[in-house]
């Protein structure tokens, strides 16, 4: 009896136990579960699409409207070339046909045109203003001179300008075509004719000696540029007796000496002076006025060509390879 008695005591305990144990269990899952759940939301990655941008299109440009002020008090008429009658709107028409026979016939083919000479007016003629016989017409673009490449750098310079032309006739230029020699020394010459009167210019040339066309600087007139001109047409190149020529550099600097806004350099880039110096180069052009270089018969890449497309760099002038 004692045994059954723990036993249903027992039995009685554990209903207990799980009892509580569920009823527990119960309100901890009712209280655990939304928790879980709204965690599980959370994790969820929501991707929102930028909303569209509307294309702005420009406002269209407001019409203007011609306004017509007509202070006169005379009504509009229309002039019509037909037979109708006269209307209440002013519309003013010719009675009877004009009559062109008298006009006869006109040749009017290439090299004829009209004789005004013996046009008659009666008294009751209305006044007819004044005639041009011979209007002046615009040049044609075509008939206008063609300007080089050095009237134009010449021409963007400001205010008055003191240009020198140096010319290379040195012992390396007997190589020189004739034909290219005188191409650039008559590019110099065509430049000449475009000069302001208020410029002045002057020839310098360079070869066993430095040598220059005038002690000034020649004004621009008629007697000034012709003689310039002239000064052109004696320049060639001479074999130098001297164990070295003057070089390009060394010219520059002789014309340093002197006040001037422009050199125009022609040369073949050769120094005589052995290794070209690029520092001594950069400095005598910096010192100098804009510098202008030419040359002729040689390649881009020719050390000549390199040495004057330096000097016209520094300088802030223009390197022209007129080839």
């Amino acid at each position: 009896m004692k045994f059954r008695a723990k036993l249903s005591g027992a039995l009685i305990v554990s209903v207990l136990l799980h009892a509580i144990v569920g009823t527990i269990g119960f309100f901890f899952w009712i209280d655990s579960g939304p928790a879980n759940e709204q965690d599980s939301i959370r994790a969820v990655l929501m991707k929102v699409d930028k909303p569209k941008l509307k294309r702005k299109t420009a406002p269209k440009r407001a019409r203007v409207r011609k306004k017509t002020t007509d202070q006169s008090n005379q009504p509009r008429l229309k002039v019509l070339t037909s037979n109708a009658p006269v209307t209440a709107r002013g519309v003013v028409s010719a009675s009877t046909p004009t009559d062109f026979s008298a006009a006869g016939s006109l040749d009017l083919s290439d090299g004829m045109s009209l004789n005004t000479n013996n046009v008659e007016f009666n008294q009751d003629s209305p006044q007819i203003g004044r005639v041009i016989e011979n209007p002046i017409g615009r040049t044609s673009s075509k008939d206008a001179r063609p300007k080089s490449r050095l009237v134009q750098f010449i021409e963007r310079q400001e205010g008055p300008q003191k240009i020198a032309y140096c010319v290379d006739l040195s012992s390396s230029m007997l190589g020189l075509t004739p034909r290219k020699l005188k191409k650039i020394l008559s590019i110099m010459q065509d430049s000449l004719e475009f000069l302001e009167p208020h410029d002045r210019f002057n020839i310098i040339t360079f070869g066993s000696e430095i040598s220059f066309f005038r002690d000034e600087f020649v004004p621009v007139t008629d007697n000034g540029v012709s003689e310039g001109a002239s000064f052109f047409d004696l320049l060639s190149p001479k074999k130098s007796d001297t164990y070295a020529d003057k070089d390009m550099i060394e010219a520059i600097q002789e014309i340093q000496k002197i006040s001037h806004t422009i050199v125009v350099l022609f040369s073949d880039g050769i120094l005589t002076s052995g290794v070209p110096d690029p520092n001594l180069i950069r400095q005598t052009a910096s010192a100098s006025a804009r510098i202008f270089t030419m040359g002729i018969e040689m390649p881009v890449d020719f050390p000549g060509a390199v040495m004057l497309a330096m000097l016209a760099a520094d300088s802030k002038g223009e390197f022209w390879l007129v080839d």
